[in-house]
């Protein structure tokens, strides 16, 4: 049976409770979206906001927070006596290094898998993440003496997830379920996690609930025990929270140049340190006060997530160690609040007479129609590695129809997609090339230029599509615009456009 947290007064944990609304207030406010924060004190929750339509029960993507989940796979494994820190790549790798052919250069033989963890391997440049990412990473050319120089390697980091399920012998989420996550609490349905095509777990393919991220942050807030439990040597665990390599200044982010650990970040406040994904997935630890936050957002703003970082130290800065006197009040409006977050819809529209022309079945001709989840730190989608190669992400064909006060939209014949025109939220599940990321929340609007304005709301993560279709210059043509944001903040939103042909009313 899974260990249910406390929920709590914050003021039986020192804090008080209009303090802690303004922490939630501050963060609404530094234009990121919201989508899922709870933040504990000796492993009660204090506070807890989901902001609707994301809800506690949708695993999120977490992008690198997932390290550190695959780092913590690494600690369970040195724990049992499966694997050590000290130990080099090319021996634990020596059978595939061989059987591959691999070209390993020299100074590889030196690398260890601690210099993996703490992102230190040396290599020149992150070795490319595709669909042969394993043996660029071991056929890469070391630049630096390894465990000198910091290099921000996802590459590596996925590397590690290759190393638990070599000396493992099995996949690395049952891994984790088997020996771990039920002694955390954390239930197999908040945990979805793609594969490489070649079947090896993706570090960055992990979405997670809320929750279970902080109940992950619990653990290393208690040095690796689990409601009381030693489940990771603590030794590994000192270690990997403490300052493993200096690191130099990262855009927009001023806890990032404070250090690193093993596959986390230190924090400007000593001894405080995070879990930290792209678009502001974070947790946020400090063991001194028993206090883990974690939040699931859509960092837009280029210094939110930074600003979203500092806001939560503060706050844990002011935690006292003894209680204060309860506020029945200012505790009623904390939850109040909390609980009345939602993201606002499309305003209500009708259909109008002029839009029964933009009606009808339509093929592609130019362009690539793709509204599904898509996480680009470039130009291009990132999460294709993970797709399910017999389900094509590309549009041939759409539909258009109208059902009462909505519009349904159909991709490749038996894709549906429900737009409601009220201004709310159409909650469904849609079948897409990532497996299990299923769920989308969808509204609608028809704009007075006769335009029909599409929202996917991807609620597994925090992409979104945002679609307007226009009528072409030429009869019976279609124009489509497609808008997502970029995994990382600072970079301006990648726009598609697509031209499509009706070919039946």
């Amino acid at each position: 049976m899974k260990k249910a947290l406390r929920r709590v007064s914050p003021e039986s944990h020192g804090i008080s409770s209009a303090r802690t609304e303004q922490l939630l207030r501050d963060l609404h406010s530094l234009g990121n979206e919201v989508h899922g924060f709870i933040l504990a004190v000796d492993g009660d929750v204090i506070c807890e906001s989901f902001t609707a339509p994301y809800s506690p029960n949708i695993p999120h993507s977490c992008h690198s927070l997932g390290k550190s989940y695959t780092a913590t796979a690494v600690g369970l494994a040195v724990t049992e006596g499966l694997v050590s820190v000290e130990d080099l790549l090319v021996d634990i790798f020596s059978d595939e290094i061989r059987e591959m052919g691999i070209d390993v250069k020299p100074g590889m033989e030196k690398v260890k898998l601690r210099d993996l963890l703490s992102m230190s391997s040396g290599t020149k440049g992150m070795p490319r993440l595709d669909d042969t990412w394993f043996e660029n990473f071991l056929s890469s050319e070391i630049e630096h003496e390894p465990g000198t120089t910091f290099l921000y390697n996802t590459t590596g980091a996925s590397l590690l997830g290759a190393v638990v399920e070599k000396v493992t012998g099995r996949d690395m989420v049952t891994y984790l379920r088997e020996r771990l996550f039920g002694d955390l609490g954390i239930e197999d349905e908040e945990i979805i996690w793609q594969k490489f095509a070649d079947g090896r777990t993706a570090e960055p393919g992990l979405c997670a609930t809320t929750e279970a991220n902080l109940r992950l942050g619990m653990l290393y807030a208690e040095g690796g025990k689990a409601f009381g439990k030693q489940v990771i040597d603590p030794e590994w665990m000192r270690e990997a929270t403490s300052l493993q390599v200096e690191n130099g200044p990262v855009h927009g982010a001023d806890n990032s140049s404070a250090g690193y650990g093993w596959q986390l970040w230190l924090n400007t406040t000593p001894g405080m340190f995070r879990f930290d994904g792209g678009q502001g997935q974070l947790a946020i630890i400090w063991p001194e006060k028993h206090a883990v936050a974690a939040i699931h957002q859509s960092g837009r703003d280029p210094e939110g997530c930074n600003n979203c970082i500092l806001a939560i130290q503060h706050f844990m800065e002011e935690i006292a160690d003894a209680p204060l006197p309860e506020d029945p009040e200012a505790y009623k409006s904390l939850l109040e609040y909390s609980s009345s977050r939602s993201i606002e819809p499309l305003p209500a529209s009708a259909i109008p007479e002029s839009a029964y022309s933009l009606f009808g079945t339509y093929v592609m001709q130019e362009g690539s129609f793709v509204p599904f989840i898509e996480v680009a730190p470039g130009n291009r989608d990132f999460w294709y590695l993970f797709h399910d190669r017999s389900i094509s992400p590309e549009t041939v064909s759409i539909e258009i129809r109208p059902k009462n006060n909505a519009v349904m939209l159909t991709l490749n014949h038996d894709r549906n997609f429900l737009f409601g025109l009220d201004g709310r939220w159409t909650i469904q599940d849609v079948e897409n090339p990532l497996k299990g990321l299923t769920r989308v929340a969808c509204c609608g609007e028809f704009l007075e230029d006769g335009a029909l304005h599409l929202i996917f709301k991807w609620l597994n993560g925090w992409s979104v599509s945002d679609v307007m279709i226009r009528k072409g210059d030429r009869p019976g043509d279609l124009l489509l615009t497609n808008t997502k944001d970029m995994l990382h903040e600072y970079l301006p939103p990648v726009v598609h456009e697509c031209r499509a042909r009706k070919v039946r009313l």
